[in-house]
């Protein structure tokens, strides 16, 4: 009976053992093989960053170099205590978990431990993984240590919120920050890993599960494993992507055609699919923010180095760019970005989302100031000068500055053609800027403004029923939440309107209680009632 083989999963069996095999941290590694080659070996490091991107395993790697190193200064892997350290009996190579001990027992019990010198080696070393969860107490009994420690200690302390660490600690840690892995060293490295298992694998698949792996490593090593499990030795994008319950990308560029064409049917079919497949709207949105921004890049740079993305997709990209204006890929963009901040607090964010599709393929397409320039002037009988540039870059100015002459212009486009008017009657026309703004519509710029979306009073967007007078603004709802929430904030509230529309309106927040709300309310506090009843009495009888 033939003995079977035991399942490692690729995080660990691809784990790397030398500098060389880290990915994406060449700053870091280079440093710390330097540091051993100058013999400048510090007594406590910090290794911080994201999780999965190679912290504890460049602590393994440190460690063993430390104290057995080639000529090359990489850990020696024929070594003993790197044998030990494989099978998990090194004594001179402590791995802690700083989750699970995290009290100051523990410390205490690593303290005494610690003045014993090493067995094999030159240095006895400590890895405290996770070592922001230690309690304040257990940090107290560390930090005698790692300020004075015996010559042949080093500790390496990996975790993933330094911010919680003390400053005490930091400040006695040479730092070292861990950075999320590139989109291209993530597929390299899975590709190397399929060819090395005899597995085929497309480009598509590759992007997808790095791109799901969000930075991290093992992250996509672990979803690499999943397709694997479910697509077996032959991994197509197709299927990868059904089993993961991604949106396809094409899926982003079925939008954009229907968003082009202007065809509000095909988004009520995309936006019907995207609900009976279960997708997830807010992320959907933002996969389409991104396909927006991707197509952005190829128009105003003329080339695909900046989309993370396979070759087939990146031709889709040029093709689709010959159809988008700059100018209408930054309006769609702030649509999107701005329903993608709505959807978190959205009632029913499936119909947001649509609506926000619909609002996008309803769209007219912008000109550019030159084409409206050209028109305008052939209205009036002449043309655009030869050297034309400077007046350009002076109009482009003041069309910023000032929306309301862009309407004015853009309206002169549905001039009958029977009709040219002279130089005089088209300025007669052109309306004058709307110099007063009313408090309603300070309102209405406010609560769209960008900076209010994820801000604490971000939930006045969900008030419906507002009151202006002359100089206060009145918020009714019958939310309890709502109102509670409003009302810690008012004057953070009061503050945000202030500095976004210049205005001074005081702002009131008033509950509406229902009549049977507020009947079932005295119901469930009779005592309340007796209380307020014996008030009511007390006044009256002071009044007489």
């Amino acid at each position: 009976m033939s003995e079977s083989k035991e399942f490692l999963v690729t995080a660990r069996k691809w784990r790397p053992r030398l500098y060389s095999d880290v990915v994406g941290q060449e700053h870091i590694t280079k440093t710390l093989k330097n540091s051993i080659s100058s013999d400048r070996v510090h007594h406590a490091y910090l290794f911080s960053g994201p999780r999965g991107v190679g912290k504890t395993t460049t602590a393994r790697i440190h460690a063993i170099a430390l104290n057995n190193h080639t000529d090359d200064y990489e850990p020696d892997l024929n070594s003993e205590l790197a044998k030990q350290l494989g099978e998990g009996r090194a004594m001179d190579i402590i791995e802690i978990d700083g989750a699970s001990n995290n009290s100051v027992d523990d410390v205490r019990r690593l303290r005494e431990n610690a003045k014993y010198p090493p067995v094999n080696g030159k240095y006895k070393v400590y890895i405290i993984d996770e070592v922001h969860m230690l309690s304040d107490s257990a940090f107290n009994a560390l930090l005698k240590i790692i300020e004075e420690p015996p010559p042949h200690l080093v500790f390496i302390l990996a975790t993933t919120e330094p911010q919680k660490i003390p400053a005490t600690i930091l400040s006695r840690c040479q730092r070292y920050n861990f950075r999320r892995m590139e989109i291209e060293e993530i597929v390299e490295q899975l590709s190397m890993i399929a060819n090395a298992e005899g597995l085929v694998i497309d480009e598509e698949s590759l992007q997808i599960i790095a791109r799901k792996g969000d930075g991290s490593m093992r992250d996509s090593q672990s979803i690499f494993d999943q397709a694997i499990a479910f697509c077996g030795r032959d991994i197509k994008y197709t299927e990868l992507a059904s089993a993961l319950n991604l949106i396809d990308e094409m899926f982003y560029f079925r939008i954009s055609a229907a968003i082009i064409n202007h065809d509000i049917k095909e988004i009520f079919a995309i936006s019907n699919e995207i609900v009976t497949h279960g997708y997830d709207v807010k992320e959907c949105m933002s996969g389409l923010l991104e396909h927006f921004r991707n197509t952005l890049t190829v128009v105003t740079t003329t080339k695909t180095d900046l989309i993370k993305t396979s070759k087939a997709f990146k031709a889709k990209y040029v093709e689709f760019a010959h159809n988008m204006a700059k100018a209408d890929l930054l309006r769609l963009m702030d649509l999107a970005s701005r329903t993608e901040n709505d959807l978190r607090f959205a009632s029913s964010p499936s119909i947001k989302f649509e609506t926000a599709l619909v609002q996008m393929a309803s769209m007219d397409k912008a000109k550019d100031i030159e084409t409206l320039l050209k028109e305008v002037m052939k209205l009036n009988g002449a043309e655009l000068p030869a050297n034309s540039e400077p007046e350009k870059k002076k109009i482009d100015l003041v069309l910023e500055e000032s929306p309301v002459e862009y309407k004015a212009v853009d309206k002169k486009e549905v001039i009958t053609e029977n009709v040219v008017p002279r130089q005089e009657t088209v300025e007669e026309e052109i309306p004058p800027p709307q110099i007063q703004e009313s408090l309603q519509e300070k309102w209405n710029r406010f609560i769209t403004h960008d900076s209010l979306s994820g801000t604490d009073i971000a939930m006045v967007k969900e008030v419906t029923d507002v009151e202006f007078g002359n100089e206060n603004i009145i918020l009714t709802t019958h939310v309890q939440f709502i109102y509670e929430n409003l009302g810690s904030h008012i004057r953070q509230l009061q503050s945000e309107f202030t500095d976004i529309t210049g205005s001074k309106a005081k702002i009131e927040i008033v509950k509406v209680v229902k009549e049977e709300e507020e009947t079932e309310e005295r119901e469930k506090h009779p005592i309340e009632k007796k209380i307020i009843s014996e008030f009511k009495a007390f006044e009256e009888k002071s009044q007489d």
